[in-house]
């Protein structure tokens, strides 16, 4: 992974706040295993568009984030803590979920999941979710071929091998739900989520322009629905 994809977001936070979608209550309730209020921890919690769904639900978070720029949006109700996910500043066993919204595949596996482990109590769970675009609408197949490969529920739709072995480290194997959304947008917050894409903030400007107005030609007028599908994967500690 480009090392500077991984430092971009703090230069785009605001962008990122406002244009980025939220977590469906259906999946962002699953991860966590129970409705009943809990204290989870939000690992790279960027702006905090996780912790504010951990929030509505009722659960007391705390929200662990590196980056300043990202995490001085991280909504006040939170616990809000600079740190990373391979060097949690947390005590053993104090939390009954862990959760990281978009950011697993920034961390270093081999050294965060042990983290996250050692600060979950027996019982609680990990999970995981990704919000994806929603490829199956033709306009928004052209926009992921604008965007990047990788955003496209019709990959996560194959994937199905879960991104990490949970036994390895003392976790069930990953279970998965596949849950569909839309956020309601417009072709001005559409450029801006584009624009706070890591793959995007580090093109050359000329490039990084042109996608967008290519982008905005897709958009659909006035203000309309932009599909996703948010993939959830969630694990508990035996």
């Amino acid at each position: 992974m480009d090392p500077r994809r991984a430092l971009s977001f703090g230069a785009v936070a605001a962008t990122y706040d406002r244009s980025r979608p939220g977590y469906p209550a259906e999946a962002v309730r699953w991860v966590v295993g129970t409705d009943r209020p809990l204290r989870v921890l939000d690992v790279g919690a960027g702006t905090g568009k996780l912790t504010a769904a951990l929030l509505g639900l009722g659960h007391e978070v705390v929200a662990v984030e590196p980056d300043d720029a990202m995490r001085a949006l991280v909504p006040p109700a939170a616990e809000v803590l600079a740190g990373t996910a391979e060097q949690l500043p947390l005590p053993v066993g104090c939390v009954d979920a862990v959760v990281a919204g978009q950011a697993f595949h920034w961390f270093d596996v081999d050294r965060a999941l042990p983290e996250m482990v050692r600060v979950l109590r027996p019982g609680g769970s990990v999970g995981l979710l990704w919000n994806v675009l929603d490829d199956d609408v033709p306009w928004v197949s052209d926009l992921c071929d604008l965007s990047g490969p990788a955003d496209r529920a019709s990959y996560l739709r194959m994937a199905e091998e879960p991104p990490f072995d949970g036994p390895a480290v003392g976790l069930t194997v990953p279970e998965r739900l596949l849950v569909e959304h839309a956020q309601d947008v417009d072709a001005d917050l559409l450029v801006d989520n584009l624009r706070s894409r890591s793959q995007i903030i580090v093109q050359g400007e000329a490039e990084r322009e042109d996608l967008l107005r290519q982008a905005r030609a897709l958009a659909p007028a006035g203000r309309f629905p932009l599909p996703y599908v948010c993939g959830a994967w969630r694990s508990v500690r035996a």
